[in-house]
């Protein structure tokens, strides 16, 4: 982190602290990258235990990127996935394909679950 924890403010330890970014890290699989361009790169893994897709959509550009990817160029086979901002602890119900604008040099972070 590269920063005093004692004096870490609200946001930065409920950040640090994130059970469910933190589940991603500890309790993932076959975590790969399905995408890779100049600006953009994606991952994807399966948690331990139960359904879905972890997906992390990383901004490598200066600027706001409006990222659009359907679900079979990243590798999933349903035609739509439950989404979980992990984040935010935020549901934000069923989508067909990956829709998002993500700010300069930011990321996202779903738990992407089928038929839901």
């Amino acid at each position: 982190m590269g920063g005093n924890l004692t004096q870490a403010d609200a946001w930065t330890t409920s950040l640090l602290t994130n059970a469910e970014v933190i589940a991603v890290d500890q309790h993932s699989i076959d975590n790969r990258p399905v995408i890779n361009t100049p600006n953009t790169v994606v991952w994807t893994a399966r948690p331990e235990a139960g359904k879905g897709f972890y997906v992390a959509i990383f901004n490598l550009s200066d600027t706001a990127q409006t990222i659009h990817y359907s679900w079979p160029e990243l590798g999933l086979a349903a035609t739509s996935y439950g989404l979980r901002d992990l984040w935010e602890h935020r549901d934000l119900g069923n989508a067909s394909a990956v829709d998002v604008t993500v700010p300069a040099h930011g990321c996202v972070l779903y738990l992407a679950t089928p038929g839901k």
